[in-house]
């Protein structure tokens, strides 16, 4: 062993413990791989003041990590730094902590950059949580004509062009390594003596663009970067910020003004800070346009098709029958008719996701349950045939079907069971069903073992084959997830598995003990605890009613306001403003409480008790037990006590 560390691994921290744990394993197996070669290496991992017990994980289980607990969230290029000036290794890795490594990654990655005394910086391929291959793990400058392709999408359209698709160095074969010109921050290999002479990440960019800016600089100083394609990583990418958020523009984007303005001069300089503020309008419309889609959208072309319909068979159903109707009365009338539907089969829900055909059928009852009930009650010169009535809410079935299986690649999925494949031998897969089970109730499992075994069954699982049978086990059974036990099979196994059988549309998590949860897309799966919670208050129905129990009550309120104001109970009615259009609600938690489902910002608090243990009890009870009624109750109580109302935080 070495006196002084080949290799100082860096990991920056924010709030995904679980994705550390796991990123921590794989790199304790690879490192454990260097010693046993004869090099050594030192951990870091510098938190960003997190508040999920990221820090209280690593001293518990990785107590040979180097562990710096910041007191503020001061971005990815400082808290990289903070670790970079106090490590000794004479190659510096930038890990991502939604990460896993293979367990020859370090091997073989230091072997190829000791053979080249010029390399300042070395990438790797990063496959995706499904398997597919990520595109920024080779790279080129951003230039404006780069920039230009890949902001259009022309690169596209020339995937393997060096012209068209240089952003993405397109021309370059995936398994073959070469030199590129920027890395990726999620694995960044570096060698220290290049960054004595170009310096450390610009602490200038927060969070993104630091990558392409000291990969810049080290080709301007002389070195080179190269994309090692010996090896492999998983980078389940995005855990921590949602790529078509409007969080991301801002930062990213605003990352590549900071690029544009410190490396590039004149015309260039100009012609890409256009490029990319014309960027930052086009991603920030797309991201909003997409959000309203994804709420709303469905429910919006729902209605037109219905109201549409609806017209379309009262025209029909007067050429039938002879019977001449007022046209422009029958669009406000069905109009009407379109809103109580929408409403009924939203109350019902029909809008969850995946939706459930019952679902919707019970909301369509109901809708032409209210109409026919409302019908009666109109006058005779504004009621239709019964029978257009009837029509229309068959009409209502087909629409509201047809449409959700028009989406259904879109997400909006009718209900199904989940498919799951385990791989795992017999002994292990005992010891994972309960966490197996606790992450999904609707779950139809089937198993692969690692080695052939003998046993047909596992507690009603049974095995079909071994790892090797992956591919045709997952066509055979349909199967949209595959859980794989990290204690029996190499993170190289695992990787090479999900790369050789991606379809892009099957999950891959990975079980590393019996009793932590699944790590995969999307977060951790599994959680003692979370999965209680969820049952309750974050439930769709739950939080549809508590909706609209909050619009109610704000509607009864703002009607008695000023009763209210002049008898001394001032407040109640900004209160009421506040729930119905600022999205407030009525009733929230004690205090914010970690581990619990967030809630809006609340006007009364559940329980005002002095004593914190009863307050503590009291959220927990009320997030797991949760009922409207409860609602009604403490804002009766509000009014009766005259209970002072304020906004106290967020829950």
């Amino acid at each position: 062993m070495s006196a002084r560390p080949d290799l100082s691994i860096v990991i920056v921290n924010y709030n995904v413990e679980h994705f550390l744990e796991q990123c921590l394993t794989s790199v304790e197996r690879a490192v454990a791989r260097m010693r046993a070669a004869g090099f050594e290496a030192e951990v870091w991992v510098v938190d960003n003041r997190s508040v999920d017990g990221s820090c209280a994980m690593v001293r518990a289980k990785f107590p040979q990590v180097k562990l710096e607990a910041l007191e503020e969230n001061v971005g990815f290029s400082k808290g990289n730094n903070v670790a970079i000036r106090k490590s000794t290794g004479r190659w510096v890795l930038l890990l991502n902590p939604d990460t896993v490594v293979r367990e020859d990654t370090f091997v073989a990655a230091l072997a190829y950059a000791d053979a080249h005394p010029r390399l300042g910086g070395l990438g790797v391929p990063m496959v995706d949580g499904a398997g597919r291959y990520l595109p920024e793990s080779k790279r080129g400058l951003p230039t404006p004509w780069a920039s230009l392709c890949k902001i259009s999408g022309l690169y596209r359209l020339a995937p393997r062009s060096k012209r068209f698709n240089r952003y993405y160095f397109g021309h370059l074969d995936r398994e073959a390594s070469a030199p590129i010109e920027i890395l990726s921050g999620a694995f960044m290999w570096m060698r220290r003596e290049a960054l004595d002479e170009v310096g450390l990440l610009d602490e200038a960019y927060f969070m993104y663009g630091e990558d392409i800016d000291l990969s810049w600089r080290l080709i301007q100083g002389g070195w080179e970067n190269h994309y090692f394609a010996g090896t492999s990583i998983i980078h389940y990418k995005g855990e921590s910020t949602k790529k078509g958020s409007l969080n991301y523009v801002s930062v990213f984007y605003g990352a590549m003004l900071i690029f544009a303005s410190t490396h590039f001069e004149g015309r260039q300089a100009r012609l890409l800070t256009w490029l990319i503020r014309l960027a930052i309008y086009l991603r920030a419309g797309l991201a909003v346009v997409r959000r309203v889609v994804e709420r709303r959208g469905l429910q919006v072309a729902e209605a037109a098709v219905l109201f549409s319909g609806l017209l379309a068979i009262l025209k029909g159903y007067s050429q039938w029958s002879g019977i001449v109707y007022d046209f422009k009365l029958a669009a406000t009338a069905f109009a009407v008719y379109t809103g109580v539907w929408s409403v009924a089969v939203t109350w019902s829900g029909g809008y969850d996701r995946p939706w459930r055909l019952g679902a919707v059928l019970k909301g369509v009852a109901l809708g032409g349950l209210v109409l026919m009930a409302g019908y009666g009650l109109l006058p005779k010169t504004v009621q239709f045939s019964r029978a257009v009535l009837l029509l229309g809410t068959a009409w209502a079935i087909l629409a509201f079907w047809g449409l959700r299986t028009l989406f259904h690649r879109k997400g909006w999925r009718h209900a199904v069971r989940k498919r799951r494949l385990v791989v795992a031998s017999s002994d292990s897969l005992a010891e994972l069903l309960p966490i197996l089970r606790g992450a999904g109730a609707a779950v139809e499992s089937w198993a692969l073992t690692p080695k052939k075994e003998e046993l047909a069954s596992v507690e009603g699982v049974r095995v079909v084959g071994t790892v090797a049978d992956l591919e045709e086990a997952m066509r055979i059974h349909r199967v949209n997830e595959v859980v794989f036990n990290g204690r029996e099979l190499s993170a190289a196994a695992i990787i090479d598995a999900m790369t050789g059988v991606s379809d892009g549309g099957v999950q891959f998590r990975i079980a590393w003990e019996p009793g932590s949860p699944l790590i995969g897309p999307g977060g951790p799966e599994g959680l003692e605890g979370f999965v209680e919670v969820q049952r309750a208050i974050q439930l769709p129905d739950s939080r549809r009613r508590k909706r609209l129990f909050d619009v109610l009550a704000a509607l009864a309120v703002g009607l008695v306001a000023p009763v209210l104001w002049l008898s001394g109970r001032r407040g109640w009615g900004r209160a009421a403003l506040r729930v119905a259009f600022a999205g407030w609600t009525w009733v929230g938690y004690s205090e914010p409480r970690k581990g619990l489902p967030t809630l809006r910002m609340a006007v009364l608090r559940r329980s005002e008790s002095g004593d914190v243990r009863v307050r503590r009890r009291t959220d927990l009870a009320y997030a797991r037990d949760y009922r409207w009624t409860t609602d009604l109750s403490v804002v009766r109580e509000a009014l009766i006590s005259h209970r002072a109302i304020q906004r106290y935080g967020n829950n």
